[in-house]
């Protein structure tokens, strides 16, 4: 099915103009054949942005308001659920500036000529407090090499078809992301759920985006702190698995302690939970050869997961377009 109509959905939150940058730089890298809609979701209390309710208005921007927080899952299905008849939904988080022409022509390529398709990403450029792209030049091996087979493509600039996003049913009843992870591990989740049905998801190599991470984290401190603990994870048993991770935190104990929990670590034991790592641990099977190496799963659940909903399919023929705008094809 040929694409043509698309969506780009932004999360964001908070006052800092994070989105209207990502905003402006879409607009200055947009290829003139494409039109896409462009939706903001945010979930920054309503009094606080009435600045970016005149951005969206004068950029025909479409803002769609969520007063409080509800986590990133919850406002990415709610971007998905915006044109569910969309072809296509490409993902931003406020972090990412587009700063080469040319990614909607490669993704929607993409799509248009492979099939069975989960997620696709753009390639990152990291980019530090001064602005700067971390490392970059412009005749990098990287940006020649083929696409990449993943579990799932970076959660930060990333397209989907909205029908498969939203065929997925979670644990907690909700369709499209599992909304009660909240804010980590989603994109991994749903990649993993898509490959379970046989749609595998890429990672292109050009053009990259630039990416700034965890901006809103770092400046709201109530996104970090989740009070309300899911009937999915208790908290007792939380805590026996957290506190043998390495990113255990033990200056956290006080939180704990008042049955509040880092949604990070929280969300990775959900997620490890979920794909029955929990069980192989309890069997004594923490430490697992898997190829080739020696993996402590609980702190590495993906290395787990990926061998039996990725690797179990065979090798299929993938269309591409490289930095020059020419077909590349292999069996990937």
């Amino acid at each position: 099915m040929s694409i043509s109509k698309i969506v780009i959905g932004i999360t964001t939150y908070g006052p800092i103009p994070r989105a209207e940058r990502l905003i402006q730089s879409i607009f200055s890298n947009l290829e003139p054949q494409h039109n896409p809609r462009i939706v903001c979701g945010d979930d920054t209390p309503v009094t606080q942005i009435r600045e970016r309710r005149k951005f969206c208005e004068k950029w025909n921007v479409t803002l769609l308001e969520g007063g409080q927080i509800t986590g990133i899952p919850a406002t990415w299905n709610k971007l998905a659920r915006f044109d569910q008849e969309a072809d296509l939904i490409i993902i931003f988080s406020d972090g990412i500036r587009v700063i080469i022409p040319g990614w909607i022509n490669r993704l929607v390529y993409f799509f248009d000529n492979n099939e069975n398709v989960g997620t696709v990403g753009l390639p990152l450029l990291h980019r530090s407090d001064d602005g700067k792209e971390d490392g970059y030049k412009d005749n990098d091996q990287r940006w020649h090499n083929p696409v990449g087979l993943v579990g799932a493509a970076v959660g930060c600039a990333f397209a989907a078809r909205p029908k498969d996003l939203l065929s997925i049913e979670n644990p907690d009843g909700t369709r499209g992301f599992w909304e009660d992870l909240i804010s980590f591990h989603e994109e991994i989740h749903m990649g993993f759920k898509l490959a379970e049905k046989g749609l595998l998801s890429y990672m292109l190599p050009w053009p990259p985006v630039s990416y700034r991470g965890g901006m809103a984290f770092s400046t709201h401190d109530e996104l970090v702190w989740r009070q309300q603990i899911s009937n999915y994870l208790p908290m007792d048993q939380f805590l026996k698995y957290v506190r043998q991770t390495r990113w255990y935190v033990p200056s956290y104990e006080e939180k704990y302690a008042n049955g509040i929990v880092d949604k990070m670590s929280y969300s990775r034991i959900m997620l490890t939970k979920y794909w029955g790592l929990l069980e192989e641990i309890e069997a004594g099977n923490r430490i697992q050869e898997i190829k080739g190496e020696q993996v402590d799963i609980l702190n590495e659940p993906q290395k787990f997961i990926h061998p039996l909903v990725v690797d179990k399919w065979p090798p299929r023929q993938i269309k591409w377009l490289n930095r020059d705008g020419k077909e590349e094809e292999a069996l990937i």
